[in-house]
């Protein structure tokens, strides 16, 4: 009996060893970031001036780089994010810096961003939108320290930049709207439905690669609601933009987002690939979009009122 036990015991051990061994290989697989594509075009591209930058992102100061497109005359900016495996130069397929020029054309000065692991970024894995907050925050950062006041500043993040916007504004008052294309609202619902294909491992494994993820990195992704955020952005406006066809975060994730705030405005587009709605179809996408930014400017301003900046070493 005592031999048996022993045996059991040590089988008992190499199964759960393995079962987290497994997680660890999985979390950092899953985290890591893909190879990005290469496109020709960049804000120079369309006529425009712009200065390639670089600036510490708000937390672990992290060197983030980014192309700033001023405009003369204008107080107000507006913050682009792109999702996984993408950057400020080859988002939307390419068309990333044709949106900057279409904004900056409404009147807005743009600051294109590469999320940390990306683009020209430090950093080797992405946190859906955890930790990439920070770049956004150190966005934030670098735009008051060109003039631009609290609530002047529009933040828009597709996907995974999409969290990151959200998680910002949520802390971060100066962001005045936000604008989210292709964005998921929980991690459980974006993750279970291509966990399997994505990782090749049954869904045993994936509470496994929760644990280990928050062993390794100290953050629980299953506390990554992104609908729940959303709620602290509220009464700044909002506009959700989504795909009703996207293959990757589904309708129903942007439908979670818009029940979180009713009063969010919500366009949806038949058709588009997963994060590409203004390549698919630019003219419903600016449609919706510049009014709402065009409008977003003096609401934010009032909504403000006597919020007192605060220096960015004194900010979380």
């Amino acid at each position: 009996m005592m031999s048996y036990l022993f045996w059991a015991i040590i089988i008992l051990i190499m199964v759960v060893l393995i079962y987290f061994g497994v997680g660890t290989v999985a979390a950092l697989t899953m985290t890591k970031v893909g190879d990005h594509p290469q496109y020709d075009e960049n804000p120079g591209t369309f006529g425009l001036a712009f200065e390639p930058v670089r600036f510490r992102s708000r937390g672990d100061q992290l060197q983030i780089a980014g192309w700033y497109i001023p405009n003369p005359g204008v107080m107000k900016a507006i913050i682009l994010v792109h999702g996984r495996d993408a950057s400020k130069q080859n988002a939307i397929s390419g068309k990333f810096p044709e949106l900057a020029a279409e904004i900056n054309k409404a009147g807005f000065a743009v600051l294109m961003i590469d999320l940390r692991g990306h683009g020209e970024s430090e950093g080797k894995r992405y946190t859906f939108g955890v930790q990439e907050r920070w770049d956004v925050l150190g966005a934030v950062d670098f735009l008051i320290e060109q003039g631009f006041e609290p609530g002047q500043i529009a933040a828009l993040g597709i996907s995974l930049g999409g969290a990151a916007v959200i998680g910002a504004a949520a802390a971060e008052q100066a962001i005045g709207a936000v604008v989210l294309e292709s964005t998921f609202a929980d991690i459980h619902a974006l993750i279970k439905p291509h966990w399997k294909a994505e990782s090749g491992l049954p869904m045993f494994f994936l509470p496994g690669v929760f644990y280990m993820w928050q062993v390794l990195y100290g953050n629980d992704l299953r506390k990554v609601k992104p609908a729940e955020w959303l709620k602290s952005v509220f009464p700044r406006s909002i506009l959700i933009l989504h795909s009703r066809s996207d293959e990757m975060v589904d309708y129903q994730q942007a439908l979670a987002l818009k029940k979180s705030v009713p009063e969010a405005e919500l366009c949806v587009l038949d058709g588009p690939s997963h994060a590409e709605l203004f390549r698919d179809n630019p003219r419903v996408y600016l449609a919706a979009l510049i009014p709402f930014l065009e409008k977003f400017s003096g609401k934010e301003k009032q909504i403000m009122g006597n919020i007192t900046r605060i220096h960015k070493t004194q900010r979380d």
